[in-house]
């Protein structure tokens, strides 16, 4: 009787792993893609990739109602439309970054003034 050369069914098994991995992975990337354009509302988790701060700063920012959030049974969810929309409200934009160094400087120039005065005053008193 002649056997049947078979290929080894460990090499076998690791080749069928190795493509179902491959499938598998090809699937979850086309779903992660379709995932932002499906789900308007995200988690905690998700919120601090968003925002690239850590879970427990979202749960900190959110019990201080600090950031809008939405609970849904015992779920805090966040949405991403009214986080867009936070951004926007917090961001600090040139023209107040101006105002503000323009601020500093005439603060700075009121010290000076004051100084030089003062200083002038103690001059003028110690020659009489």
């Amino acid at each position: 009787m002649v056997r049947e050369e078979r290929p080894p069914v460990k090499e076998f098994l690791d080749m069928l792993a190795d493509i179902l991995a491959e499938k598998y992975f090809e699937r979850m990337d086309e779903r992660m893609k379709k995932i932002p354009e499906l789900r308007r509302l995200i988690t905690a988790k998700e919120a601090g990739q968003y925002f690239s701060l850590s879970t427990e700063t979202i749960y900190r920012m959110a019990s201080l109602k600090k950031l809008p959030y939405l609970k849904i049974g015992d779920r805090v969810l966040f949405d991403i439309k009214t986080l867009d929309h936070w951004i926007e409200r917090h961001l600090i934009k040139e023209k107040e970054w101006k105002r503000e160094e323009l601020k500093a400087e005439i603060e700075k120039d009121k010290l000076d003034a004051k100084g030089s005065k003062e200083s002038d005053l103690l001059t003028l008193l110690k020659k009489k």
